[in-house]
């Protein structure tokens, strides 16, 4: 290679330039291939760059309606993409048996919604009939797992991969009563969401993943309409949630998490980037069912559910939120760039031999 020719050998002008050349390809091939910094987070479907409290969008990030954007070829693109529709003015995230999990990005348009996670939760019948046929009757907890959904929110891309392959993170200490149903210490977890029938009633039950069964959920019922039941989620702290307005903390009764904060804490991230000047970025997962654990009778196992049944789904008000994403088409260019580049870098550098 050039570094390895004798110094008195005269190679001509050209090889000098050809050399800094081949330098300067390889650095304009580096920093395209690998953008961000060493200190910095990845979040979100997009891949943005998180750094403390900011987020920086990935380059040709844009918010798009359901007329801009092929659906089919831009989960070919991004398979971790939630199934997705805007109507209705909703952005609604759906989620079916088999569900992989998947992740979107969320652009927070309302001042009052910064550091809040606000959504509505339901459940729709399945295709084969109506939620008779797909919710289990019961009115506990513990045997609703056919249909639930468990999630998480703003977290970088890491926590979201162990969440889905292992659960909550673990540590070694908490309350001994942790043991006494074989649950694990965690320094925190997130929540889940599933659904049952009892006689005329539709009920929801919102639970810290992980935690005691009896001293960490909070139930809503209702009835449904049309075939489907949806109730008002919001969470504005890392100690609790509020079911429809009705407010539900952990706090004393934490036996497996921390009696404070045992909830990842609610965040939307301030966008650096000139064009979302003064909006915030919110992301949002849906988790695969190995993200939990079964109850049988008193214990949890290590067993996961394999549902849902029914179709359950999350709906996100469009006047608050907008969904975006790089731009699928735009970013098939830089990719052919960085390979071109790589290519000619390797061409320039055999004819320096």
């Amino acid at each position: 290679m050039l570094g390895l020719l004798p110094s008195e050998l005269d190679t001509g002008p050209w090889t000098k330039k050809s050399s800094t050349l081949c330098s300067l390809l390889l650095l304009l091939t580096i920093a395209l291939a690998v953008p961000g910094q060493v200190n910095s987070e990845e979040v979100g479907l997009g891949k943005h760059t998180k750094d403390d409290k900011q987020v920086t969008l990935t380059a040709n990030t844009v918010t798009f309606d359901k007329a801009g954007i092929d659906l089919a070829s831009y989960k070919e693109l991004y398979p971790d993409a939630c199934d997705f529709s805007i109507e209705k003015g909703y952005i609604e995230l759906r989620y079916k048996k088999g569900s992989k999990g998947c992740t979107v990005d969320l652009l927070s348009t309302d001042p009052s919604n910064n550091n809040k996670i606000k959504f509505k939760a339901g459940v729709r019948r399945g295709a084969e009939g109506g939620l008779d046929t797909c919710l289990k009757e019961t009115n506990n907890f513990k045997d609703s797992y056919d249909n639930i959904l468990p999630f998480v929110y703003s977290v970088n891309n890491t926590v979201i991969e162990h969440l889905n392959n292992n659960g909550p993170y673990t540590k070694t200490e908490c309350n001994k009563d942790c043991t006494e149903f074989d649950g694990k210490c965690m320094p925190k977890t997130s929540l889940e969401i599933s659904w049952s029938k009892f006689e005329n009633k539709i009920y929801a039950y919102t639970h810290f993943i992980g935690e005691d069964q009896h001293k960490s959920v909070s139930r809503w019922d209702g009835t449904s309409e049309s075939g489907s039941a949806t109730f008002n989620m919001e969470i504005d702290t890392s100690d609790g949630f509020n079911m429809d307005g009705k407010p539900f903390t952990l706090l004393s009764d934490a036996v497996c998490l921390p009696k404070k904060d045992p909830l990842f804490k609610p965040e939307t991230w301030k966008i650096t980037d000139v064009e979302h000047k003064d909006k915030h970025l919110l992301v949002f997962s849906l988790l695969r069912q190995t993200s939990t654990r079964v109850y049988k009778g008193y214990k949890l196992t290590e067993d996961h559910p394999n549902g849902p049944e029914c179709e359950l789904f999350v709906q996100f008000d469009a006047s608050h939120y907008k969904l975006c994403s790089p731009q699928y088409i735009v970013l098939i260019v830089p990719i052919y760039i960085v390979l071109s580049l790589y290519v000619l870098y390797i061409s320039c550098c055999l004819y320096c031999i």
